[in-house]
């Protein structure tokens, strides 16, 4: 089983079985294992060739190393299976898709009409509430907080998009999972493929009213650049111009929650057409 186009092996990795998706052969691995903290943790923030340590956001560190193909998990106590799929798993997949050479943004990733759309957004711009509701649509949902792309091909995620608590007033929270010590309400999500081709950008803001219009072909490249979960590493810029000739859709979103019908209706109807 695997996700973000990685197919993960070990004990921790056994504990998210059920939120993630059949890897196909080809998916490099990754041994997934954990540790209780280290007496002498080296620096966190570090990212080289071959090893990276970084914060995790439930506590503890990951310590990465590229050669072994071993993502670590510091932590005072073992992860669970929801900690493992998010977001454990997030947070070394961008790291990996860099080293493997794949692109990867934060961002929640959508099927409509056969192809993979991803979401950005700055923080809160509604990007997981959004993809929650076309899931309730009957659309497939590739991936939540992350997209991971080889070459034109979005890769799925594990089975999950995590709420905050004011959206997930509009689902019923019975049909939702607490976690992330009650920050976070997580929806399960269906089974999906494990790849989609690729369709293009939505880029999502937070207004008063709804409204759908084009990206400037001029200013694509920086949004691209600003959504990339390793910004301070920078992209090639070859893959990076390839994705700029993709449509891409600036995306107004209402805070009223009456007028996410309309939404979603204007979503569908231009990544369609």
């Amino acid at each position: 089983m695997g996700a973000y186009g990685l197919t993960f092996t070990g004990p921790v990795a056994a504990l998210a079985r059920n939120l993630l998706v059949p890897a196909p052969e080809g998916w490099p691995e990754v041994e997934l294992c954990w540790s209780s903290p280290l007496a002498d943790p080296p620096a966190e923030g570090f990212f080289g060739p071959d090893e990276a340590v970084l914060s995790l956001v439930s506590g503890g560190h990951a310590v990465l190393d590229r050669r072994r193909r071993v993502a670590r998990f510091c932590k005072p106590d073992p992860p669970d299976g929801h900690q493992v799929a998010h977001p454990c798993l997030s947070t070394a997949s961008s790291y990996f898709a860099r080293w493997d050479g794949r692109l990867s943004f934060h961002a929640s990733t959508v099927v409509i009409g056969g192809a993979a759309w991803g979401v950005l957004g700055s923080k809160e711009a509604g990007k997981s509430t959004t993809v929650a509701l076309l899931a309730q649509l009957g659309y497939d949902v590739l991936s939540d907080d992350l997209l991971v792309l080889d070459g034109l091909t979005a890769l799925a995620g594990p089975r999950i998009i995590d709420l905050r608590a004011a959206s997930a007033e509009h689902y019923g929270r019975e049909h939702l999972v607490v976690v992330r010590k009650g920050e976070r309400h997580r929806l399960l999500l269906p089974d999906v493929a494990p790849g989609i081709p690729f369709g293009g950008f939505l880029v999502l803001a937070a207004g008063d009213e709804v409204s759908v219009q084009r990206a400037a072909l001029a200013d694509r490249l920086e949004i691209l650049r600003r959504h990339l979960t390793l910004r301070q590493m920078g992209a090639p810029a070859a893959m990076l111009l390839e994705l700029v000739s993709l449509p891409m859709w600036r995306v107004q979103r209402s805070r009223d929650w009456a007028h996410l019908p309309l939404l979603l209706e204007r979503l569908v109807a231009v990544t369609t057409t």
